[in-house]
């Protein structure tokens, strides 16, 4: 996370820290997308795949569900929510996030 802004590390930290507070437990968080390719301008969103337990499995619920948290933390986060058994058999776009992302 070396090329990471110092502003993005706390808003991922400040997010995550805000998501807890919420019972909302993350096993993991990736962060990828072009502040990871060295490509982020001031237009930029802060792409982050989420893995959480407390998550249901249907992406638009749970984007829902976190919607006040990710808005009241920083307009530019995007979050991707997952459940950890998609850790196992990854769609292509998580798998992607995994292989290229920067785990948190």
């Amino acid at each position: 996370m070396d090329n990471i802004p110092d502003s993005v590390r706390e808003v991922i930290n400040n997010y995550l820290k805000s998501l807890e507070a919420h019972h909302i437990r993350i096993r993991k968080m990736v962060l990828f997308g072009s502040y990871v390719a060295g490509k982020a301008d001031e237009w930029s969103d802060i792409d982050v795949a989420l893995v959480s337990d407390d998550f249901e499995g249907d992406w638009f619920k749970d984007r829902n569900r976190i919607r006040r948290l990710t808005l009241a933390t920083d307009n530019r986060l995007s979050p991707v929510p997952y459940r950890p058994e998609s850790l196992l058999a990854p769609d292509p776009f998580f798998k992607n996030i995994l292989e290229t992302g920067i785990a948190i």
